[in-house]
């Protein structure tokens, strides 16, 4: 099923919903260094680390706050994603077409957001406690585990002028034993910078904080944005040959 056919699917908790899904957010996050060898160890052999150095891939760690996700009440969701090339050489892409990101791990607020990500895609979602707050100009966002706060990430790209964007983003997932592409439209106003002043990030010893250490993430930061207002369609999987 291509990008823009219509399904409605039926999760194990009852909830209908159609696709593809129509989302309503904010979100932030920061991009950081990781170590080339856990990162590729990490991925499937079809996906390459997007190389950013010698010996160097990122990692992207996003706070999402969803005001709408079709008929599912709101919920919160933290991303950890490795950006990704398909169409290059070493992960030195050769064109912007094979771009993506392969999702590592996806915690949410409430069990029908686990359900949608899990059984509609394959996301690696798991149902923890997630706090996230912030302004137009800056987001923070705590991702506890068994009721320990675990990750603490703060960003804070400064108060320039907010910037549309329109981008079709793909991200790589496993749906049972087939890697899948997921195709999103994103719409969005976002501020965004190149700088590491503003961003923090805290780990405790939990298991998310643990994922982000055997990911070999650095303290480098390679950039950082918000996005106060955004609006996705994410659209049903796609397998990849």
């Amino acid at each position: 099923m291509g990008p823009g056919s219509a399904s409605t699917r039926r999760l194990s908790t009852g909830h209908d919903v159609a696709l593809p899904l129509q989302c309503r957010a904010r979100l932030g996050g920061a991009v950081f260094a990781a170590d080339w060898a856990p990162l590729r160890a990490t991925l499937p052999p079809d996906l390459t680390p997007l190389r950013v150095g010698a010996r160097r891939g990122a990692v992207a760690v996003v706070g999402i706050d969803y005001r709408r996700a079709g008929t599912l009440e709101p919920y919160r969701e933290v991303a950890v994603v490795v950006p990704v090339s398909t169409d290059g050489v070493a992960g030195v892409p050769t064109s912007f077409a094979g771009l993506g990101g392969y999702v590592v791990d996806l915690p949410v607020t409430t069990e029908p957001a686990r359900a949608l990500g899990d059984e509609v895609w394959g996301f690696p979602k798991s149902v923890t406690g997630i706090e996230l707050d912030g302004t137009p100009g800056d987001l923070s966002v705590t991702l506890t585990d068994a009721g320990t706060r675990d990750v603490e990430l703060a960003v804070a790209p400064g108060t320039a002028r907010a910037r549309r964007l329109r981008q079709r983003l793909t991200a790589f997932t496993y749906l049972g034993d087939d890697l899948v592409a997921v195709p999103v439209d994103l719409d969005a106003e976002v501020r965004f910078s190149q700088t590491a002043e503003g961003v923090s990030l805290a780990r405790g010893r939990g298991r998310y904080a643990t994922l982000l250490r055997d990911l070999g993430l650095r303290p480098r930061v390679y950039a950082q944005f918000v996005a106060s207002h955004a609006t996705a369609e994410i659209h049903p999987p796609e397998r990849v040959d």
